[in-house]
């Protein structure tokens, strides 16, 4: 089988050069796992962090299968749980086939939605937005919300659920042409781009009562033009760190004055604490899709061997939607 391994740490923002497409044997599997023919993977920004040693899970070796979430087909089971034929998301790694635990695997139903959700909106990132919004945010109608990465799998979940909650949302992206999608698509009231010369006056202009709330994948000073608009006691989910991803260091900052005399919370989100919740999030997102009241957007590319690429095009915000590989 075909599989992308890690060549090399990367060193900064990563270059096709730190990945290799391999030939290895079939996975084999024990007693309590699954063989699985995978059909589409997730690429996330969480994997720049676990490569530089700054996530929940340690770096892989250098060699080893690079490490995704992915969606199968069962072509054997040892565990008793699933069928040949099921259709399960679990954590298969950049490969044609993957041994998975049976108890970490989930099976999917294909009448929800597309099989590709599985991985995004109903997935890991759907879950993420969903908690941050109903644990941490706890938006009311009435209430100012802003989003960094709005056009994002997701942030523009979260917009949505805020939305949807009856609260004046604002987005942070990385374009004209994705603050565009962010209204035109997911109907927030308005969209920033963190590129433009004079972001922190524009942003003030979007948000010219302050916020009630704040969902931050990014940091730095996209996170603090962000603080400098809290209002009495906001709160601030402090998701992910793209700012960093790429930098050797951390760097200084920012300020948190403002969080001190606007009173406000902030609260780390890391989204494995959720996964009990995954049931429920997933019917109620489901459920919104259904209704059309949920938007999401797929940037899909072909091919095991443009994985590499296609992740590096994340890391870059070239990506117009939540990001996938089709094998």
């Amino acid at each position: 089988m075909q599989a992308v391994c890690l060549r090399q740490v990367p060193q900064g923002m990563p270059q096709a050069q730190d990945f290799e497409l391999r030939q290895l044997p079939l996975p084999l599997i024990g007693d309590g796992q699954l063989r699985v023919q995978v059909q589409w993977l997730s690429l996330d920004p969480f994997l720049r962090a676990q490569l530089g040693g700054r996530y929940a899970v340690p770096c892989p070796p250098l060699g080893s299968i690079v490490p995704g979430y992915g969606i199968g087909t069962v072509v054997e089971d040892r565990s008793g749980r699933f069928q040949p034929g099921d259709v399960v998301a679990g954590m298969t790694g950049w490969a044609e086939f993957a041994a998975m635990e049976a108890n970490a695997a989930s099976l999917i139903d294909a009448a929800l939605a597309p099989v590709s959700t599985a991985v995004g909106v109903l997935g890991v990132p759907g879950l993420t937005a969903w908690a941050g919004v109903r644990r941490i945010l706890q938006p009311k109608a009435g209430q100012t919300i802003l989003v960094s990465t709005a056009a994002g799998a997701v942030g523009s979940v979260v917009g949505q659920l805020c939305k949807a909650a009856g609260c004046r949302v604002v987005g942070i992206a990385g374009s004209a042409q994705k603050c565009a999608i962010v209204t035109d698509e997911f109907g927030f009231d308005a969209c920033v781009s963190y590129r433009d010369a004079d972001f922190v006056a524009s942003l003030r202009a979007a948000c010219p009562d302050g916020i009630d709330g704040y969902f931050d994948n990014v940091g730095g000073a996209v996170l603090e033009a962000a603080l400098s608009l809290l209002r009495l006691h906001a709160r601030v989910v402090l998701c992910g760190l793209s700012d960093q991803y790429n930098r050797a260091e951390r760097p200084a900052g920012p300020n948190l004055g403002p969080v001190i005399g606007a009173r406000a919370r902030l609260e780390g989100l890391v989204v494995y604490d959720h996964l009990g919740d995954f049931a429920q999030c997933r019917s109620e997102l489901a459920q919104m899709i259904a209704a059309g009241t949920l938007r999401y957007r797929e940037h899909i590319h072909d091919g095991l061997a443009s994985a590499p690429a296609g992740f590096i095009g994340l890391l870059n915000g070239d990506n117009l939607g939540k990001a996938l590989v089709r094998l």
